[in-house]
């Protein structure tokens, strides 16, 4: 079992990942890497099957790459089992991450919208409402700006890493 803290952007999550059980902040999900090459790796996460990258990143951090969007992270300490590490590789920058964009954690249902394109928004308004395991959650705006997208609506299910809304 390895325990460990990781700063996504400027959020930190406790997740605990064993053989085939991963919890992120009391979250239990299924997992499991279908295939590894390098740092190239297909994961499965209660049978959505994501494209992750792992690259070097500014100040210790890594680019995650996820379905072609990128995110810096950090793991922040690792509590129980063995780290592991990313090498160097140079060949091929991280895309860019979406700025401002906001997207689920884990695989959501969206229940409701509470902006729209052209909305002026200030840091820590509730944007958008989602549901996953039974559990109410609330994303807020990381800081004041305008609603430049919107890719959902109350009803859909959402994927992690997946930009719901974009804020600039």
């Amino acid at each position: 079992m390895k325990e460990f803290r990781l700063k996504v952007r400027d959020r930190t999550y406790a997740i605990t990942l064993d053989r085939d059980r991963m919890t992120v902040e009391g979250f239990s999900l299924n997992w499991e890497v279908v295939r590894a090459q390098g740092n190239r790796f297909r994961v499965a996460i209660d049978g959505i099957y994501y494209d992750v990258e792992l690259q070097p990143g500014e100040n210790g951090q890594l680019q995650a790459i996820v379905d072609g969007v990128a995110y810096p992270v950090q793991a922040i300490g690792l509590l129980r089992g063995r780290a592991a590490v990313v090498e160097k590789r140079p060949e091929r920058a991280a895309p860019a991450a979406a700025e401002g964009a906001l997207s689920a954690l884990m695989p959501s249902k969206v229940i409701a919208v509470h902006v729209k394109v052209g909305d002026k928004v200030r840091a820590g308004q509730v944007v958008l409402v989602l549901e996953a395991m039974k559990m109410e959650s609330e994303l807020k705006a990381p800081r004041d700006g305008t609603v430049t997208a919107v890719h959902c609506a109350p009803g859909d299910s959402v994927n992690p890493g997946v930009p719901l809304v974009v804020i600039e």
